[in-house]
């Protein structure tokens, strides 16, 4: 059966991975029904440990514009008597019925729901004026240029190598393929602030790493078939195409769990994505983007 989802039920789950510190969040978590043992889904289930044993909070959504009755109400007890379920929250958009909040409240059930914040001092990032703006980036890269020192019989010479060349140490040991080297400028701090400053003009980036090591300063070698030998290589250089993607997200403001939140939607090449930004009431702020179809 497929994950269903929405955007209440998406903004409750970034608001609580916000919030958790050791607990881990799932959106859809499939549990087994105690009775049928057939698996049932659970908008939001937390899991951790409280005083080493195991605990398990599930969160239900209800994201119509019709506030929640006491059906409701009944309905998730039901379903959760039967479930791993150690504490049952139910989130409406909405809001509750007084009678379905006194049910709730009987049952042990704890209910919120999102609720318009007009006079709260937000942080900048939460203003009620503020908007958020996202940077994605797209690269392939087209080649792989490596640059080796002179030998006392060579020159120096560039040439341009596969994915699959192999990387040696200075004792002729393995080390890894280029593609590995290349994966690890890609994940440097210099290449992330490099590909942080481009604009929606660049179209082709190019990153130098020279002269490349490990963590212990030792240089990487390539090897030379004939005549046999290893040469210590001076640079690496990459390029290729790339693409820049400026998205803005019109804020809305809300307060749930007593933090406030600050969240919106906005599409990053071609998919969905949500932002959420919260602030505790002891100032701890927080930020989650997810994707639509990015793993959990």
């Amino acid at each position: 059966m497929p994950k269903r989802t929405n955007d209440f039920q998406k903004l409750v789950y970034l608001v609580r991975v916000n919030l958790a510190e050791v607990a881990k969040v799932t959106e859809s978590k499939m549990l087994t029904d105690r009775v049928t043992k057939r698996l049932r889904e659970v908008d939001v289930c937390i899991e951790g440990r409280v005083g080493g044993q195991r605990v398990t909070v599930c969160i239900e959504c209800r994201d119509h514009q019709r506030i929640a009755d006491v059906t409701w109400v009944d309905m998730m007890k039901a379903k959760h008597e039967r479930l791993p379920t150690n504490v049952l929250i139910l989130a409406s958009r909405s809001g509750f019925t007084p009678e379905a909040r006194d049910v709730a409240t009987g049952f042990g059930i704890e209910t919120f729901s999102l609720t318009d914040v007009d006079e709260v001092d937000f942080p900048a990032l939460l203003d009620s004026a503020s908007s958020l703006w996202t940077k994605s980036i797209t690269i392939a890269v087209a080649h792989v240029l490596v640059r080796v020192r002179p030998s006392p019989s060579l020159a120096g010479e560039t040439v341009r190598v596969s994915p699959t060349n192999l990387v040696y140490s200075s004792e002729g040991a393995e080390i890894c393929p280029i593609s590995a080297l290349v994966e690890m400028l890609l994940k440097s701090p210099r290449a992330q602030q490099y590909l942080s400053d481009g604009t929606e003009e660049h179209i082709r980036f190019e990153l130098t790493w020279a002269p490349p090591s490990d963590n212990l300063g030792n240089p990487f070698f390539m090897k030379k078939v004939e005549p046999e030998m290893f040469r210590e290589i001076e640079s690496i250089e990459i390029a290729g195409p790339c693409k820049f993607e400026i998205a803005k997200f019109g804020v809305r403001r809300g307060k749930m769990f007593d933090v406030h939140v600050a969240w919106g939607k906005t599409k990053i090449h071609g998919r969905e994505a949500m932002v959420v930004a919260t602030r505790t009431a002891g100032g701890e702020e927080k930020l989650s983007i997810q994707l639509a179809g990015s793993p959990e």
